[in-house]
C-alpha cells in the first residue's frame, strides 16, 4: 500500500509540473526577465479564475499521453506513446508545438507508425534533436519506477527517442528523471551542493548514453559554483552561466538551479513569504524565454520535495487538467507499488 506521505509527493511531481508549464505559459517567449512583481500579480489574479481555465501547453499534453500509457499497458509502449502523441497534436494544435516535432509527428502518422524511432532519428542531418522536449515530459517515468534508478534511466532514454535522438536530448531526460527521484528519496536538503554533487555522480554512473556526458557535467559544476559563490543571483548570470532556452543542456540545468537556489528563502526578498513550491514556481519562469518548459521541469522537481499540498487550492482550480493530474500520479505510484 502506498504511504500518504509518498502519494502526496508523487502528487506534486505530476500537479507541479502541470502547474509550472500553466504559469510559465502566461510568460513564454517573451524576451529578457519578467519582474517577480508581474509574476506575483498575474498569480493573484488565479483566485477568482474559473475552473480549467489557465490552459497548459505541448509540455503537458505529452506528459499526459506518456503518463496514461504507462498506466493503461503497464509498462512501455513505444508505438503506443508514439500514437498518443500524434492524436493529442493532431486534436489540439494550439498547443505551441515546437516546428520539429510536429515533422516527427507527420512522418509517424504517415509511416503508421511502423518505424517508431525513425522520423526522429533522420533529422538535423541524423544527428537528431537536442531539444528539451523528452525532459519536460519524462516525470511520469520517475513514479512508474521510482526506487529502480536503471529502469528510470533506460526508460527516460527510450521515450525521449521518440522525438529527440541526440546524445543531449536523451541525457537531458535522464537527468531530470533522476532529479525528480533524488529530490523525492531526500526528507531535508541541509546543502544543495551537496544534493547538485550526488545527483551529478549519479546521473554520470548510471547514464547509458556516454555521449554529451562533459556537457552536463560542466553545467552541473556551474551550479555549484553559483550556489556556493553568490547570495543574489541575477536572472543574466543565470541565462549566461547555465542557459535556460529550448535545448535540453540549457533548460534542464536552469530547472535543478532554480529548485536549489529557491531553498533559501532570504536569496529572493520579494517571494521571501512564500513556501518553496511556490519559490520555485515564480522564480523559474522569471528568466527563461522557454518559460513553461523551464517552469514546468523546475516545478515538477520541488513538488517530488515539498508536496502537492503546497500549491494552493485556488491555483489547482484554476490550472487546466489538475484533477487528471492528480489521478495519473495515484495510478504511477499504485503501479509502482505492485512492481515491488
Amino acid at each position: 500500500m502506498c504511504s500518504t506521505k509518498l502519494l502526496e509527493r508523487a502528487s506534486g511531481v505530476i500537479l507541479g509540473a502541470i502547474f509550472g508549464d500553466c504559469l510559465g505559459a502566461e510568460f513564454d517567449c517573451m524576451l529578457g526577465e519578467q519582474p517577480l512583481g508581474d509574476i506575483l500579480e498575474y498569480c493573484n489574479d488565479l483566485q477568482n479564475a474559473e475552473r480549467g481555465s489557465v490552459l497548459y501547453t505541448d509540455d503537458s499534453c505529452m506528459t499526459f499521453d506518456l503518463g496514461l500509457s504507462l498506466i493503461q499497458h503497464g509498462r512501455f509502449e513505444a508505438r503506443e506513446v508514439a500514437k498518443a502523441f500524434c492524436e493529442t497534436y493532431f486534436s489540439s494544435f494550439q498547443r505551441f508545438y515546437g516546428s520539429n516535432v510536429v515533422d516527427v509527428f507527420v512522418k509517424l502518422k504517415q509511416s503508421n507508425y511502423n518505424d517508431v524511432y525513425g522520423p526522429a532519428s533522420q533529422q538535423f542531418g541524423g544527428s537528431g534533436s537536442y531539444g528539451n522536449g523528452s525532459a519536460m515530459r519524462v516525470s511520469p517515468v520517475t513514479l512508474l519506477h521510482h526506487n529502480d534508478v536503471p529502469s528510470i534511466v533506460k526508460l527516460a532514454g527510450e521515450q525521449s527517442r521518440i522525438t529527440h535522438t541526440h546524445p543531449l536530448g536523451i541525457n537531458g531526460a535522464i537527468l531530470q528523471a533522476l532529479a525528480i527521484e533524488k529530490a523525492l528519496n531526500t526528507n531535508e536538503i541541509e546543502s544543495p551542493v551537496k544534493f547538485c554533487q550526488e545527483l551529478l555522480e549519479q546521473f554520470k554512473e548510471n547514464t547509458t548514453v556516454t555521449e554529451g556526458i562533459s556537457v552536463y557535467e560542466e553545467k552541473m559544476n556551474r551550479i555549484i559554483e553559483i550556489l556556493q559563490e553568490e547570495k543574489l543571483v541575477k536572472p543574466q548570470t543565470v541565462n549566461s552561466k547555465i542557459g535556460s532556452g529550448v535545448t535540453a543542456h540549457a533548460a534542464v540545468p536552469a530547472s535543478i538551479f532554480s529548485f536549489l537556489y529557491c531553498l533559501d528563502r532570504e536569496r529572493l526578498p520579494l517571494i521571501s513569504d512564500y513556501n518553496g513550491m511556490l519559490r520555485t514556481a515564480f522564480y523559474s519562469v522569471s528568466f527563461s524565454y522557454d518559460s513553461d518548459t523551464v517552469g514546468s521541469m523546475a516545478t515538477a522537481i520541488a513538488g517530488a520535495y515539498y508536496g502537492e499540498k503546497c500549491i494552493p487550492d485556488e491555483w489547482k482550480i484554476a490550472c487546466e487538467g489538475a484533477d487528471a493530474a492528480l489521478k495519473m500520479a495515484n495510478d504511477l505510484i499504485s503501479l509502482n507499488i505492485q512492481e515491488q
